[in-house]
């Protein structure tokens, strides 16, 4: 794949998960617009970006984008390598290579590990549907609780998932809550919990709290569970990689 592209679909990630705050934070008037302009900085056509845009739409909660196709390899490269990244640092990260600051942008490209163009399209990468499921119910818990309606909490929410403590976002305040958000694209199946995330819940007890939300491809369905460990059943899967997990059949949380 040319750089040009590799480099569009980091804009178009961004241009995905904050939307028309981010077309206005590039001082753009359109969505339009900012596909034009940008394509033409790139030298990229302008619905090639607003195709990439919308296959990342699949992780969030704007538009439902392409989600009845997967999302390609390269698009879930760039997911991964930039998605604990704040607005703020996402846009710096874009207008540098909108304004084709070179010795930024190679350091951009060096961190992102995708194929030829050709490859792109033959190769099935071990990442898989939960993983992306995953990453938009995060989304969607994030925009939920700025609201307000995660049981009507509020204060300070923290993003611990580049840390691996077994959680995704702590509450920081009284109380003081642990959130494992966990995503399931339809109303039936089960969750995936890593040795890690099942430990942690068992010390943590009534502060752990599994956000499960269902149906994400439709009608996202939000539901807490408190003390996921002590009230649900768990089966121990163990992996050759010597990686655990333990999965819980979501029935338990109709009984």
């Amino acid at each position: 794949m040319e750089n040009k592209f590799k480099l569009a679909l980091i804009i178009a990630f961004y241009l995905s998960k904050f939307d028309m705050k981010a077309v206005r934070n590039l001082d753009y008037r359109s969505r339009a617009e900012a596909f034009r302009e940008i394509g033409d900085k790139l030298d990229v056509n302008r619905y090639t970006i607003k195709q990439m845009r919308d296959q990342f739409d699949t992780l969030h909660s704007h538009r439902k984008g392409y989600y009845q196709f997967p999302l390609p390899p390269s698009r879930i490269e760039v997911a991964e390598k930039y998605k604990l990244l704040s607005e703020q640092a996402l846009r710096e990260i874009v207008k540098n290579i909108i304004h084709s600051n070179n010795k930024a942008t190679e350091a951009y490209l060096s961190v992102l590990d995708i194929a030829s163009d050709q490859e792109d399209k033959n190769i099935r990468r071990e990442y898989g549907s939960r993983g992306i499921t995953g990453l938009k119910a995060e989304e969607i818990f994030i925009e939920e609780f700025s609201k307000g309606n995660i049981s009507k909490l509020s204060g300070e929410l923290l993003d611990t998932r580049q840390y691996g403590c077994g959680y995704d976002f702590e509450l920081v305040g009284n109380p003081n809550y642990f959130f494992e958000v966990k995503g399931l694209a339809t109303k039936k199946g089960s969750l995936a919990f890593t040795d890690k995330e099942w430990e942690v819940a068992s010390k943590l007890k009534e502060n752990y709290v599994l956000v499960f939300i269902k149906n994400i491809n439709d009608t996202p369905e939000i539901q807490l569970v408190i003390n996921p460990y002590q009230k649900l059943r768990a089966k121990k899967t163990v992996y050759t990689t010597i990686s655990v997990n333990w999965n819980v059949d979501i029935g338990q949380l109709e009984e």
